[in-house]
């Protein structure tokens, strides 16, 4: 028969939640009761951060192993296991009981008669919330060790449920400690299987019961491992050892001879009596720091700090699919976690395969930046579907709400996220304990507005760009713009003679981009309600006020009638492009008028006619029918009918031209200069820029845009005052 042997240790744990099921035959509306099975002894996989190992939970359902001190009592029923306001509890237990045939503990729930929770119980009965889940407290453990390459069981034979919960989702394996929550000793009894390993060394002439030192070979030993020596002897370990490390055995059986009873049973005893002084001074020292920590805030504090850096380093070497053994180095090292997980990396590369020959080595995208990536495209689908199509990279994020998605990016560090509430996760992205780099949910909303910022949406049309041509700056300084002395023209060169060049002199006028900007925030409370509402007004607000700015500065220039450096304004007598009188009006004379003046301007020398063609007639609303009658064809029956002006002209309408008679004929601005407008070298469309403010519960944003308009000449645009 296989030897055990029992010791005991302690561990600090936390609240727990595991699931609950809801019986919804028996709902009774008048009364507004349901019962509930709160626990059974189904083992329920754990992912032990603080026991150091991964386990199998049961929860024993028997009266000797449930304190039902609260339960007796009544306990609180809640959403989603918030406790942070009464105002979250929906209703409470009126009876707890145990079916000891199907060893599970059952209960029946009252709920509240509130408005609020009206909503919930109608989804109860109509079976849409089903899932339910407990809290409860383990007060001792008892550890069963299942053997090499299964995970032990952890059999909860002291603990206290402590509330009962609906939630979306039932905790199993996402049920783990809740960061903030109050913690309690355990009591872990551990139950271990002695095992015998055969480890071949070299010949010893040794007698029975003396305490030899031995070189681990071949495997590991644990503590009452009995080892089988080459010279047929055998010993019972005292320490753990791994391979190649030196450890004390106790001799119990001498070469050709069966083994002594008393001798593997004094070696037992000396075994367990050093594991339990083991225990006995792990106690002591957990003790001590105990003590400490209750007089001491900042020894707990900086106790669990230390708990976190831990669990985020095993989190790193696990994901690296690392040995623990290199986790455990990284741990007892000085190194901060960024520094270990620049030792990871580094592990990684020497491990990984090298590069020779024609192969290149790639960088790819990071995990954090691909889920940041897909997080983007399911947040915009789900604001803006019409606009923004759902891709495959965002498929498995789109039902997530925004405290999902926090969680995600924060495990993608390494942070341990299981079990913590909206709040918790709301503190981590906003407030004091943030843990989130700015590389990641700042940056996720940023992207978010980036791209709705570039969307195709239908708004009024704008025509500035038409009748403007586009430069750019290198900065944010006045820059004179070029004409060109085009005095001298094609001349008759003689052989010999020097050619006549034309002068690229520096023109009177100058542009220069100003910087706009309007600011968004994110709060914390449309974080934690999943309220992307202010994502909504993002097109009809930060990119309409963009495009009526800029139209603004442009047609600006013209409805102002801005002064040139000759000090003439833009449109007058003395630039020969203002009509005004009989001939002005929008009419086939008048266009006739303007068509003249256009084509009769100057260059530079005054001398030179520039035979500029129109391109656009630009008119107020007033005045669209009337134009577009004017360049619409017709089919005359006399030569008199005949329409000289069909599709003569592109019509503009624009509504921020107020004087409803006055109408204007342009050139294209890319055959002659007249209006300009710039943007900063780079940054031709918007930005947007976060501001990390920790000492507020927003996340801000700058929409900012650089931009600049002005009329560097007056030859390409002819205005009728139409009266």
């Amino acid at each position: 028969m296989p030897k055990r042997k029992t010791t005991t240790n302690k561990r600090k744990i936390g609240t727990q939640y595991g699931r609950a099921l809801i019986q919804p035959s028996t709902i009774n509306v008048e009364t507004r009761e349901v019962e509930v099975v709160i626990a059974t002894e189904t083992p329920v996989e754990r992912f032990g951060w603080e026991f150091e190992e991964d386990f199998d939970e049961v929860l024993v359902c028997d009266a000797a192993a449930v304190r039902m001190d609260r339960a007796n009592r009544g306990l609180p029923v809640m959403d989603c296991h918030n406790t942070y306001s009464v105002f979250n509890q929906i209703g409470r237990s009126s009876e707890v009981w145990f079916d000891e045939v199907n060893r599970k503990l059952c209960g029946r729930i009252t709920f509240s008669r509130r408005a609020s929770v009206e909503e919930l119980f109608h989804d109860i009965q109509d079976g849409i919330v089903k899932d339910i889940s407990v809290g409860y407290q383990v007060c001792k453990f008892e550890r069963i060790d299942q053997g090499e390459g299964r995970r032990p069981i952890y059999r909860a034979i002291d603990w206290m449920p402590l509330e009962i919960s609906f939630a979306p989702v039932q905790a199993d394996i996402n049920s783990e400690v809740r960061t903030g929550r109050a913690e309690n000793i355990v009591e872990i009894i551990n139950q271990q299987t002695l095992k015998t390993k055969t480890i071949m060394s070299k010949k010893r002439s040794v007698e029975e019961g003396q305490t030899i030192q031995y070189t681990v070979e071949g495997e590991p030993v644990k503590t009452g491992d009995i080892v089988t020596l080459e010279d047929g002897m055998q010993g019972v370990a005292l320490d753990d050892g791994e391979v190649g490390d030196t450890i004390d055995l106790t001799v119990i059986e001498q070469t050709g001879e069966g083994v002594d009873p008393a001798a593997v049973a004094a070696a037992e005893e000396a075994a367990a009596a050093a594991e339990e002084a083991a225990v006995a001074a792990t106690e002591a020292a957990t003790g001590a720091e105990d003590a400490a920590a209750a007089a001491k805030e900042i020894a707990k504090t900086a106790e669990e700090a230390a708990r976190k850096r831990a669990v985020a380093i095993r989190f790193s070497t696990r994901a690296a699919k690392l040995p623990d053994a290199f986790a455990l180095q990284l741990i007892e090292s000085k190194k901060t976690v960024d520094q270990c997980r620049q030792a990871i990396i580094h592990e990684l590369a020497k491990s990984g395969p090298k590069a020779n020959g024609a192969h290149a080595i790639g960088v790819g995208v990071s995990g954090a930046d691909k889920k940041r990536s897909g997080m983007q495209n399911a947040i915009l689908h789900r604001v803006m579907p019409s606009t923004f199509k759902l891709e495959d990279g965002a498929r498995e994020f789109r039902g997530m709400t925004l405290i999902e998605m926090a969680k995600e990016l924060l495990n993608e560090r390494g942070i341990n996220t299981r079990g913590l509430s909206k709040m918790e996760v709301a503190d981590r992205v906003f407030g004091g304990q943030r843990s989130i780099s700015t590389s990641d949910f700042p940056s996720l909303f940023g992207g978010v507005i980036e791209r709705m910022l570039r969307g195709d949406y239908t708004f009024a049309p704008e025509y500035w760009d038409k009748i403007a041509r586009q430069t750019t700056v290198a900065d944010f300084r006045q820059k004179q713009l070029y004409q060109i002395d085009s005095a001298n023209g094609m001349q008759k060169v003689a052989e010999g003679e020097e050619i006549k060049y034309t002068k690229m002199v520096e023109g009177d006028e100058s542009i220069r981009v100003e910087s706009f900007a309007e600011g968004i925030k994110f709060t914390r409370q449309a974080f934690i309600n999943d309220d992307l509402g202010a994502f909504s007004i993002i097109p009809s607000r930060f990119v309409r006020d963009w495009d009526e700015l800029r139209g603004n500065l442009v047609w600006g220039l013209i409805t102002g009638n801005v002064t040139m450096k000759d000090g003439s304004k833009l449109f007058s007598a003395a630039h020969f492009n203002l009509l005004t009188g009989a001939n002005s009006a929008l009419n086939e004379a008048g266009l006739s008028a303007a068509q003249v003046a256009l084509r009769r301007q100057k260059g530079l020398d005054g001398k030179r006619v520039l035979r500029i063609d129109p391109a656009f007639l630009i008119v107020p609303p007033e005045l669209e029918v009337t134009a577009r009658k004017l360049i619409t064809a017709t089919t005359p029956t006399t030569t008199d009918g005949a329409n000289v002006f069909a599709n003569a002209f592109d019509v503009i309408v624009e509504n921020r031209l107020t004087d409803k008679d006055a109408w204007y004929l342009s050139a294209d601005p890319n055959a002659v200069d007249t209006l300009y407008y710039a943007y900063l070298e780079g940054n031709e469309s918007l930005r947007v820029n976060s501001e990390d403010d920790f000492n507020t519960d927003a996340m801000k944003y700058a929409v900012r845009g650089d931009f600049g308009a002005s009329a560097i000449d007056y030859r390409g645009m002819v205005k009728s005052a139409g009266k």
